[in-house]
């Protein structure tokens, strides 16, 4: 059966590994809503412990070659943080975890007041699938005003 294309249908793109950061952002909150999601479905048992992925894995499932190149998902990471932060939605990045320490690594961006075992807990109860994903456009947004942040010392 020959493939059916439409001239005003963009062609479908794949991720990889030379992705800008705001696109390597949408990639990890596809896979860490994917994994949330399969594990609990927004129900409310307190497992959250079992939640947890380490950037090793999250870098295995984002078709990096080599594991521990899971060390250069700060960036991607802190803007799905920040996005979240921005929504007042539970911070996804604090469900990444240090293989060696078992918990996140020092720059996670968690909502103010909360404790990344609190972040952790609510990323578990939250149904994602009622929000939808982030464009690729949104997280230039959020990196942009990150920099800004940045510029003037609020980081």
């Amino acid at each position: 059966m020959p493939t059916y294309k439409h001239p005003k249908v963009p062609k479908a793109k794949k991720f990889g590994e030379g992705d800008p950061i705001h696109v390597q952002a949408q990639r990890i909150w596809l896979i860490l809503v994917a994994h949330v999601m399969a594990e609990y479905g927004g129900d409310d048992a307190d497992r959250s412990d079992d939640l947890l992925i380490s950037y090793g894995e999250l870098a295995k499932r984002m078709g990096v070659k080599h594991r521990r190149r899971g060390q250069n998902l700060g960036n991607p990471l802190g803007l799905v943080g920040e996005y979240c932060r921005m929504n007042d939605l539970p911070t996804l990045n604090s469900i990444v975890i240090r293989q060696d320490t078992g918990v996140p690594g020092d720059h996670v961006l968690m909502r103010d007041g909360k404790t990344y075992k609190e972040e952790q807990r609510e990323v578990a109860k939250t149904d994602w699938f009622e929000y939808r994903v982030p464009t690729t456009g949104t997280f230039r947004k959020v990196r942009e005003h990150r920099q800004v942040d940045e510029d003037r010392g609020l980081f």
